[in-house]
Parts: C-alpha cells; sequence; structure tokens
C-alpha cells in the first residue's frame, strides 16, 4: 500500500490570523498522511480541514508533498 504525504503548509484562526506557537508547530511544515492526521484530532471533510484547540477552530492549509 503506497502512503500519500501531504505537508501542513500553514495553520491559521478563522480570521486568518496566525495560530499561536503551541499549535502551529504541532502541524506547521510537516509531512503527515491524511489518517495520522485524524488520529492527532484533525477533522477532514472534502477540502476543508481543521483542528479544534484553545476553544478556538483552526484551518489547516494542506499541500502535496514532494
Amino acid at each position: 500500500m503506497v502512503r500519500e504525504y501531504v505537508r501542513v503548509a500553514s495553520v491559521v484562526g478563522l480570521d486568518d490570523s496566525p495560530a499561536p506557537p503551541e499549535i502551529s508547530e504541532r502541524f506547521q511544515g510537516r509531512l503527515f498522511t491524511k489518517q495520522e492526521l485524524e488520529e492527532r484530532g484533525v477533522r477532514i471533510a472534502g477540502r476543508e480541514v481543521w483542528y479544534l484547540a484553545n476553544g478556538q477552530d483552526w484551518r489547516l492549509t494542506l499541500e502535496p508533498a514532494v
């Protein structure tokens, strides 16, 4: 089975403000499979990718890993 990895390009709030370091450092710039993200509590719904932390939803932008 081939694993498809994605890179988390950015983590921002609903108002496009950057996520605090304790949240962005968990994901930003790192490679994951979509299953690994879901195991870490990330919700993937089509093109929308969300993580709930500190009482707020954070939008993750994914890009293909090369």
